[in-house]
């Protein structure tokens, strides 16, 4: 809705322009690979260190770093790291799961909407998704501090409105509209994920493809169009684009 909206150009700008990120691996990252998990990020946050303590950087197992600000964190934990470099001919570092890159991607764009952040969540939510009840997104700090980079990517809705997002979704892909082209390119440029997770319990990890915080290509059922999410405690969303059901 973003770049829909103007604020971002596409997923192929560069995070040059916020200072929060700045001397740390996430300098000068490429928009995609934040949204697609390729941060490079392996040596200090994610997945790939052990699926037991994702999220929690290496050097400090007690650090959980979705809970704290991202302006701290990035200036006590992230100066002077660097981006993994990528295995023999690959172009691009691994997927490496990590909840860090979406609250990255989700303050990010905060910073490039600026001021027009309450509206355009209004239009999304609102005006778009047409949510029935409100849409509570958590922060890093207490509501009366306002500092940059304090939003939290964990947000509560209704159940009822988040089949609402759903069927938004759906709708989208169908019409073809900016956000339905957004969608379609997500597909159609999805990155393997090779990283030897079979299990069937979660959508998240029962799928070979990942891009733009999505889950594609269930095991057994590949040949059909699903955007899966993944969220806390089990909680999860397929959406069936060739079948139309949800």
């Amino acid at each position: 809705h973003a770049i829909c909206q103007g604020y971002i150009s596409d997923v192929d700008e560069k995070l040059n322009d916020w200072k929060v990120v700045e001397n740390t691996l996430f300098q000068g990252q490429v928009l995609r690979d934040v949204l697609n998990m390729q941060a490079g990020d392996d040596n200090y946050v994610g997945e790939r260190l052990n699926p037991q303590t994702d999220n929690m950087l290496k050097k400090h197992p007690k650090v959980n770093v979705n809970s704290i600000h991202i302006e701290e964190l990035m200036r006590k934990y992230f100066q002077n790291t660097k981006v993994k470099k990528p295995f023999f001919n690959a172009k691009r570092p691994k997927y490496n799961y990590s909840a860090l890159s979406t609250n990255v991607i989700m303050n990010y764009v905060r910073f490039r909407v600026g001021d027009d952040w309450e509206s355009l969540l209004t239009k999304v939510f609102a005006d778009h998704v047409k949510v029935k009840n409100g849409v509570y997104i958590l922060k890093t700090v207490p509501q009366n501090r306002r500092r940059e980079g304090s939003d939290w990517y964990q947000f509560f809705m209704t159940r009822d409105d988040y089949l609402r997002f759903a069927v938004a979704l759906l709708r989208d892909w169908k019409s073809n509209n900016c956000v339905g082209q957004y969608l379609k390119m997500l597909y159609e440029q999805r990155i393997r994920k090779n990283d030897n997770v079979k299990w069937a319990t979660d959508v998240g990890l029962y799928t070979k493809s990942y891009g733009g915080q999505f889950h594609f290509d269930i095991y057994g059922i590949e040949d059909r169009t699903i955007f899966g999410l993944s969220g806390f405690a089990g909680q999860q969303i397929l959406i069936d684009l060739d079948r139309e059901r949800i």
